[in-house]
């Protein structure tokens, strides 16, 4: 302990006066002196207690608390001291070895928890093993609420809290109380443990802040029903901010405030967590979403592990599309980006995705457009659907939107033991057949002509034919199954027929 805090603490139960600190030195023992004391070896890391200082002929001790001294050249070569009235000498040679005794045991409880945390015990046990000692309940919360680990069992009887600590988020009343704090002009706290009431829930905290960088991550709160806090759970919540500072924070390489809220809630949301949950949690901790917005999913064809995604292709994705909003989710990196009113990405940015998924071998899937950020769950299946299917529809290129895919995943939402040829138009059986005995390419004709959306000169391009001769096929399918291609009820029937046709044919479930 510094000879400056040990004054200030005996400053504040006792009259000190005098203070002189010339070279402000880590306290580790106490010692009194006495005549029969040997000074000739006195070490600097000893506070020691003298009552006349003008005995001090010799040697003068580099850290000194005395009664009285009547030499003015004894008192010059003080460097710390401090002097205090002759009947408070013995309480303070109490509360200062009391004192030392306490940073002692905080010094312990210190290395403690570095042990528990390296023999793999974790966070939660560290609270558990401090709640028991104060008899308290202890929390880590983020910014937004998320309850990053508790202390088991939780004391606390309030039915609120248990349940919301089983559902890992923070009583919404309580983040209220919290975020109201944190927006009052001059009600912020130092770095120091300080107690609170919230009186909406009629509950004391004594809270500590966790930081790094000079940026605010979360808070510890010790909770009771009463403000009686032991002496030692100040230093208690302070010693596991710094620890949890030191050891888990230190090894997380996003560790920003909004990367590392967004992360956690985006990865809650893909969990399970509500949509009112999720849009609580977006409100207390002021989370900002695009207006518009679309989710990009983007998964290697070699995939060789989260680590090398986190440290390689994200950073990257993240400065091509100038956002936060990132995760690394089961094999996979999933941004949210936002998007132009009109709901397009900009075509240089889609340009840069495809420069970087060729570069690295990656498939990227793009939902449609939302606003609302706690739908952002049913666009990432949007995005995810987009990039399973390209494959399973051996479709080209490397960047998929959704939109190309909905009918595909309608497709395959539907159970395996509906016939879905049966739902295509009677032509395209009839077609088939007559090939088969004929030896002719109708059907072929009739489905590329469909799937270039009934355009001839592509059609004509992509079958190597003459003009005339897709004219002469066209004319004979409309003669064989009885259809008019003109007509834009049976272009319909026609396209989505052969989308069916392609599904099945793409993942082998002909009937």
């Amino acid at each position: 302990m510094l000879f400056s805090k040990m004054i200030a603490i005996l400053s504040g139960k006792l009259k000190a006066e005098q203070i002189t600190i010339g070279n402000n030195s880590q306290i580790y023992e106490l010692k009194e002196i006495t005549p029969e004391s040997d000074l000739s070896k006195c070490k600097n890391d000893v506070l020691y207690f003298v009552r006349d200082a003008t005995c001090l002929k010799g040697t003068v001790p580099q850290n000194l608390i005395y009664v009285e001294c009547a030499s003015d050249e004894v008192r010059r070569r003080f460097v710390n001291s401090a002097q205090i009235e002759s009947d408070c000498y013995q309480t303070a040679v109490t509360l200062a070895n009391d004192v030392l005794n306490r940073a002692y045991r905080m010094q312990a409880l210190y290395s403690s928890m570095l042990h528990m945390i390296l023999d793999g015990k974790g966070v939660s046990g560290i609270l558990s093993d401090i709640a028991d000692r104060a008899g308290s309940s202890i929390v880590i919360i983020d910014m937004s609420g998320k309850i990053l680990a508790n202390s088991a069992p939780f004391r606390l009887q309030d039915p609120l809290w248990v349940q919301s600590v089983k559902q890992g988020y923070c009583p919404t009343e309580f983040m209220e109380h919290i975020r109201k704090l944190r927006r009052e002009k001059g009600n912020q706290p130092g770095s120091d443990p300080y107690v609170r009431v919230c009186e909406e829930m009629q509950l004391f905290y004594l809270c500590s802040k966790i930081t790094r960088n000079d940026t605010l991550f979360g808070y510890i709160f010790m909770i009771q029903p009463d403000s009686e806090f032991g002496a030692d759970s100040y230093e208690m919540l302070s010693i596991v901010s710094r620890t949890l500072t030191e050891t888990t924070l230190k090894h997380q390489n996003k560790i920003t405030l909004h990367s590392h809220l967004y992360g956690e809630m985006l990865t809650d949301m893909l969990n399970g967590i509500s949509e009112k949950q999720a849009a609580t949690r977006i409100h207390v901790s002021e989370l900002t979403f695009p207006p518009y917005m679309r989710v990009l999913t983007v998964k290697p064809l070699y995939y060789h592990g989260e680590v090398s995604l986190a440290a390689s292709i994200q950073p990257q994705l993240e400065n091509i599309f100038q956002v936060e909003q990132s995760i690394v989710y089961q094999k996979s990196i999933v941004l949210i980006i936002g998007v132009k009113k009109d709901r397009t990405i900009p075509p240089e940015q889609l340009e840069l995705l495809k420069t970087l998924c060729t570069q690295d071998y990656l498939l990227a899937g793009i939902s449609n457009s939302f606003s609302d950020p706690t739908k952002f769950p049913e666009y990432y299946r949007q995005a995810e659907k987009a990039v399973i299917l390209s494959q399973r529809m051996d479709a080209d290129g490397l960047i998929h939107s959704y939109e190309d895919y909905a009918f595909f995943d309608i497709l395959d939402h539907l159970p395996e033991e509906l016939r879905l040829m049966h739902y295509c138009h009677p032509s395209l059986p009839l077609l088939r057949e007559y090939d088969r005995q004929k030896d002719t390419k109708l059907y072929e004709t009739l489905r590329t002509y469909t799937l270039t959306g009934f355009n001839q000169n592509k059609t004509a391009e992509l079958l190597f034919l003459h003009r005339n001769t897709l004219n002469y096929r066209r004319q004979k399918i409309m003669q064989i199954s009885g259809i008019d291609l003109d007509d834009p009820q049976i272009k319909f029937l026609l396209s989505y027929s052969f989308a069916i046709d392609l599904f099945l044919e793409k993942n082998t479930l002909y009937s």
